[in-house]
């Protein structure tokens, strides 16, 4: 089989669960394993991830598991895809730490072989050798990838910008990328998400004079809420604080790990002493102190919502306080930041938001980083990834006009369970696979099948019906009057008798059974639902779960 297939579990057309099988031959890699969080809560699940089910059929040709970095959206779902399938997993340093902890959560560090890699280096992993190109992006130690294949090489970009001074670390290494685009690059797959902003996504650097002008500006205490993952902005903060004479206090568990490990590679430098515990916090003057917080997106067990609601170890936001929230919305978040924001006026803080001034760049590529990258890769075919369609769509249409070579041939747009193929003759979707997604509940980090989730969406949308009924075992006549609890169901009015025509209905139904159906306890319940359901649906128009009960006497 001389041909390539790339299958995309998650990412597509959405935000988040970015996983990605490339297969060559009777052998496939795969791409990140992130985790998702829906706009919509389904029914009581805030994560969802990929669903491995699909790769049962692929068992026998896994053979690696490659991490572009360690954002929740492309590792998230690492426990619980090697579960199902015990792969050895290539990351960077950093990622690697964070996918430890990850591993330690399930008890299965001993279990999983992790490569640790390092730019430029390169992995033989059966048919495939994988060139780590080094990546600038919101986060550190994050990798593209160039994965050689007999029939081509393909690079997948992961998350990036051509960022040409970010704060921590080298440039986006454009000389690798350009070197495979000199020898030949079959394909591109792209990050889209910013492929609707025009120019070039600032640097990371460019959120340093906003912050100057606010550590300047405020007298009283400072909280910063960010991503705990957004190790740029978290150097500035340590080096501008220790500018205007303040300490730091870092709040927020996945905040305060993310510092210990980067810390402890060298990645973030922070001063002897530049660091303080809550408990020393406390007995500084509040000109003396920043806060370094979680809870950027409102979430509601994060640091800044419990100190924004007097439930954070006694220490709560008080009049005077300054707080800064440096990170984009996450769609879907809109409701929650709202409430925090709330919250934190009606406490007398002064809230700074990205609006207001430049404190927050994406790590996103923009459309001019977009040209670079095509530019210099010069691929045969570019398949835009990472985003909702709209991105997909606006990433082709932006290459076809500003990139010459470029058309609807070899520009070619996928979605979550399509099979590209790629061979000698082109590239094209040959199938299509169904993929429902996954959903994990928070408390005990178990999956919940789709079928549950269903379940509850019908308790949601429909309400429930309780029915009751009490059978004589002898003469398998009725026993007494039809119970009937209606719970949630819309349509309903009480003044009118429905209640009692219900009852009748059911009455009804059991008078035109014959003996045996009533004799079979499951048969008989089965067909006093589907009764009740046509009786509802016709009076009401709604579709209730019915639940029903036969009690014999």
């Amino acid at each position: 089989m001389n041909r390539i297939e790339i299958v995309p579990l998650g990412g597509i057309g959405e935000f988040g669960m970015n996983c990605m099988g490339i297969r060559y031959g009777d052998e496939m890699i795969i791409v990140d394993a992130g985790m998702g969080f829906p706009e919509e809560t389904p029914f009581g699940v805030d994560i969802s991830i990929p669903n491995f089910d699909f790769l049962e059929e692929y068992r026998y040709d896994l053979t690696a598991l490659i991490l572009t970095h360690g954002h929740e959206d492309h590792i998230g779902a690492l426990s619980y895809l090697l579960k199902k399938f015990n792969i050895p997993v290539y990351a960077s340093r950093f990622t690697h730490a964070l996918a430890e902890k990850r591993l330690e959560e399930f008890n299965m560090m001993g279990d999983v072989l992790l490569h640790s890699v390092r730019p430029n280096d390169v992995a033989d992993i059966g048919s495939f050798q994988v060139e780590f190109i080094h990546a600038s992006h919101s986060l550190i130690d994050c990798f593209s990838l160039a994965i050689k294949t007999p029939l081509g090489t393909i690079i997948h970009t992961g998350d990036y910008k051509v960022d040409d001074t970010p704060v921590i670390g080298k440039p986006y290494d454009l000389k690798t990328l350009k070197r495979y685009g000199d020898e030949g690059v079959l394909a591109l797959l792209g990050d889209s998400t910013n492929a609707t902003v025009p120019g070039r996504t600032p640097s990371e650097q460019a959120v340093i004079p906003a912050f100057r002008e606010i550590f300047e500006e405020v007298e009283g205490r400072l909280f910063i809420a960010t991503f705990s993952s957004s190790m740029h902005r978290l150097q500035i903060v340590f080096d501008v604080a220790h500018e205007y004479g303040r300490k730091v206090c870092v709040l927020g568990r996945s905040m305060q790990k993310n510092v210990e490990i980067a810390e402890g590679f060298g990645l973030l430098k922070i001063r002897p002493d530049a660091m303080v515990s809550l408990s020393a916090a406390r007995a500084l003057d509040d000109d003396e102190i920043c806060f370094i917080v979680t809870g950027s997106q409102g979430e509601s067990r994060a640091a800044l919502w419990n100190m924004a609601t007097s439930t954070y170890k006694g220490m709560e936001v008080e009049p005077g306080d300054t707080v800064v929230l440096s990170a984009r919305i996450i769609p879907g978040n809109e409701k929650n930041i709202s409430r925090l924001i709330g919250h934190l006026y009606k406490r007398g803080a002064n809230i700074i938001e990205e609006r207001r001034r430049l404190i927050h760049v994406s790590g996103h590529a923009s459309q001019e980083d977009i040209r670079i990258m095509v530019e210099t890769a010069r691929p045969k075919y570019l398949i835009p990834i990472h985003g909702e369609y709209r991105m997909l769509f606006r990433h082709k249409e932006f290459v076809k006009n500003h990139v010459p070579g470029y058309t609807d041939e070899n520009v070619v747009l996928i979605e979550n369970g399509d099979v590209l193929e790629i061979d000698e003759f082109g590239a094209r979707v040959s199938g299509k696979r169904e993929l429902n997604r996954t959903f994990i509940d928070e408390e005990s980090l178990g999956e919940i099948e789709y079928d549950v989730i269903r379940e509850r969406k019908k308790l949601a949308s429909g309400g429930t019906i309780s029915l009751v009924v009490t059978i004589d075992k002898h003469s398998h006549a009725l026993a007494g009057e039809p119970q009937i609890t209606f719970n949630g169901v819309a349509g309903l009015d009480p003044t009118n008798g429905f209640g009692a025509d219900a009852r009748e209905a059911v009455r009804l139904a059991i008078s035109e059974m014959k003996r045996e159906q009533i004799a079979d306890k499951a048969v008989f319940r089965e067909n006093l639902r589907v009764h009740l359901k046509r009786f509802i649906q016709k009076r009401i128009g709604t579709k209730p779960v019915i639940l029903t009960t036969v009690v014999e006497v």
